[in-house]
């Protein structure tokens, strides 16, 4: 008797990936328990938006080699949780004045074979569903 397996749902089943699309990483240690890269997904999605945000569980000893080949990779940027938001500096080709200021960087986007960091996540940003909402305006949103 033959058993028929239903199809792996993956988060984004329904898209697909081209060469135009633009990527994006949600790099942390634990980045797939992180529901922000859902929430991003689902601002993408109700958007139209040829765009994907990636959860990648990353070790301490592969962050530098991952963020560092972002720059000839096709990701577009990504999201730096906590535990890098430090480490992540000396990979940056310029910052905006505040990283320099608070001296950490939640979001690097790639500009050529460059990466320029950016800290969203100041004081002033309450939750994730308002985090969200900045990076796919920011960042995202064609």
């Amino acid at each position: 008797m033959s058993e028929t397996l239903k199809p792996v749902e993956t988060m984004n089943a329904d898209n697909v990936i081209s060469k135009e699309t633009k990527l994006f990483g949600l790099i942390g240690e634990k980045a797939g328990t992180n529901r922000l890269f859902v929430m991003i997904n689902k601002l993408i999605k109700s958007n139209a938006t040829d765009a994907m945000i990636i959860p990648m569980n990353i070790r301490e000893d592969d962050f530098y080699f991952t963020v560092a080949n972002m720059k000839k990779s096709h990701v577009s940027g990504a999201y730096i949780e906590k535990e890098f938001q430090e480490s992540v500096l000396d990979l940056l080709d310029s910052k905006d004045e505040i990283v320099e200021v608070y001296n950490r960087c939640d979001f690097v986007l790639k500009e050529g074979e460059k990466l320029k960091g950016f800290l969203l996540e100041k004081n002033d940003v309450s939750s994730q569903e308002e985090l969200s909402s900045i990076i796919f305006e920011k960042f995202i949103k064609d």
